[in-house]
Parts: structure tokens; sequence; C-alpha cells
């Protein structure tokens, strides 16, 4: 593993200039600043980030990161869930938590480390990764204590949580096999997520544990957005008559689709069935009340951040743990 001794050796400097040079210090020339951080990149140094927070007594303190945050991330309600677990876990275990949020840009401009000494904290929780996202393949080779949620990534201080979503996607459209439908579209996010592959994969092995072929052309992405959902609606069913029923990928999707479905005359569920995945808030509120899968977000922040501790406190290694689901079924599925 490279050690500040390498990275001194490779700049032509002293560890001292390497330190001072990665800690801000004012006495350090930016042409040598520059020196060490080419150095840093090339060799792919990552400090021992744990060992310098026990030393700094920075031990109290856990971010909890939201990559790729934008206004519509709110709309459904999860990032609040998801604080709300964070924050109960963190008053459980007497921790502090500083919230940050993180762009696409921002996440090229500083590499995660980076950040996170920065800003002096012990460990992280972050959510919202795509797995096209810089920090995605730096977190694992980092020594630094971090949980990602809906992600599927371990290293010795990284570990990740998720719901079974494979398991969870069968459910949902075994539910509308059960009421006798047998040509099931779907409505996927995008390409960048785990959550998306384990979900189109829970919808293949259901069809085709059901006898039913699996047509990858029934399933096309949303984006995870109520308006792409709504702008999709009416090219997607109309390409596809044969659909008596449609799975999501989300509420949010789902709730879209539904709108314009309405101002099309398509009538939910009496010509066309829908199940989505979330159980937002929202979803019980639609008309038909939406049939769904429920993940229970509260929880799977607090299990973020209580292995985020373990890692920190007891020295575990990272893993991934999965958590349940429930089929929650309203309205919007109508037997044939």
């Amino acid at each position: 593993m490279t050690t500040i001794k390498d990275v001194a050796k490779h700049a032509n400097v002293s560890t001292t200039v390497v330190s001072k040079a990665l800690n801000g210090y004012t006495d350090v020339s930016e042409e040598t600043r520059k020196k060490v951080l080419r150095a840093v990149e090339e060799l792919n140094y990552s400090p021992n980030m744990l060992a310098k927070n026990l030393k700094q007594k920075v031990t109290k303190s856990i971010a909890l990161i939201f990559s790729n945050f934008e206004y519509s991330n709110g709309k459904d309600g999860v990032l609040f869930k998801m604080m709300t677990g964070i924050f109960e876990a963190a008053s459980h275990y007497n921790y502090e938590v500083l919230l940050y949020t993180r762009s696409l840009s921002e996440q090229q401009d500083k590499s995660y480390w980076q950040f996170c000494k920065e800003h002096k904290v012990s460990g992280a929780v972050i959510t919202g990764l795509k797995t096209t996202d810089p920090y995605f393949l730096e977190i694992v080779d980092s020594n630094f204590p971090c949980v990602v949620i809906d992600a599927d990534i371990t290293g010795t201080h990284t570990g990740s949580i998720m719901t079974d979503n494979v398991e969870a996607a069968k459910c949902a459209v075994k539910h509308l096999i059960n009421h006798g439908h047998r040509h099931i579209g779907m409505v996927n996010g995008h390409n960048y997520a785990v959550v998306s592959k384990e979900r189109q994969e829970g919808y293949r092995q259901a069809l085709e544990q059901s006898g039913i072929t699996y047509d990858p052309s029934l399933v096309v992405n949303g984006d995870y957005t109520e308006e792409y959902a709504y702008e999709l609606t009416e090219t997607y069913l109309h390409a596809h008559p044969e659909m008596t029923a449609v799975f999501f990928a989300s509420d949010l999707m789902a709730i879209g689709f539904m709108s314009r479905c309405r101002e099309l005359h398509i009538h939910v569920p009496e010509k066309l069935s829908i199940v989505g995945f979330d159980d937002i808030v929202l979803s019980s509120y639609t008309t038909p009340r939406l049939t769904t899968i429920h993940q229970d977000f509260q929880h799977m922040a607090f299990m973020a951040f209580e292995q985020v501790i373990r890692i920190l406190e007891k020295k575990e290694a990272g893993r991934h743990q999965r958590i349940s689901y429930q089929l929650v079924d309203r309205e919007s599925v109508a037997m044939l």
C-alpha cells in the first residue's frame, strides 16, 4: 500500500512537506503543493483517515452525503425519511451529523477522502450514487469508514445496504400475474443505478418462472421522475397495445404515468393495472390508490449509520446488508 513516504520520494520533498501540503498549511508554495497533489494522484495515495481523525479527536461526527442532489429529490419524501433514521441513530450513539450535498462536478473536482478530511468527520453515510459517479469506485479502496445506501459494494472500511430488490420486484410482478396478467411491461429508472438492474432482473425472473417470455422491448426507462414517465406514457402504450399491466421501479414514475393515463381516458385499473415501488406518502393519495412495494427508508438509514459506527469503534470490516420489503395492496390492480 502506498505510504506518505512514497509520495514524498515521488515528489522529491520531505514527508513533512507532503503533510503540510495535504493539510492546507500556508508555508507551502503553490508550485510545491501542486507537485505533491500530482504525486498523490499518480500513486493513488489514500491516507489512513481513521488514524488521522483519532489523532485530531474528531471521532464523534458522521457525514450524511447526498450525491447528485436536486430539488426534485425532495418530492417523494425519501430523503426526509433517511434523515430521520440517521438522526435517530446519531442520537442513540451520541454522534453529531453533518449534512452535505455533492453534485457530479463537485465529485470530479475533489476526491472523496479529500472532502471528508477537510470537514474532519469520522465516517460517512452516502446515498444517491450512480455507478458512473467518481465516488463510486473510489470509496471501495478508501481507508475512510463509509456505508453506501442502495449499492452493493464492500471493502475493509466500506459497507452498503439496500432492500432485496430482486425479490421485491418478483413479488410485485407475481402479484400482477396472480391477477391474470400475462402482458406486463416495466418502466425502469436508468441504467446507472444498482437498484435499476436488480429490479429489472426481478421482473425478468418473475415472468420466466411463470412461463411468460421475457421481452426486453417492454422495458423502458423513466429516469425515476414523474415528469419523464408522464412524457413517455402515450408512445409506450401505443407501441404495446397488448399490455394489460405495468410494473414501475418507483412510485413517482407510476404517479406521472397514471396522470397521463387519466388525460388519455385510459382507466386504472379497469384498462391497465399498475404496481409501483417505494410506498411514498403520495402513493396512498392517488386515484386509484397505488399498489406498491414498501421500503423502510428510515430503518435502512439507521442501519447504515450503525454499520459506520461498528467499523469505527469495533474495527469490523464493512459488509453488505439486505433489508426486507412488503407488498402494499391497494386499488391499482384489477383481476382479468
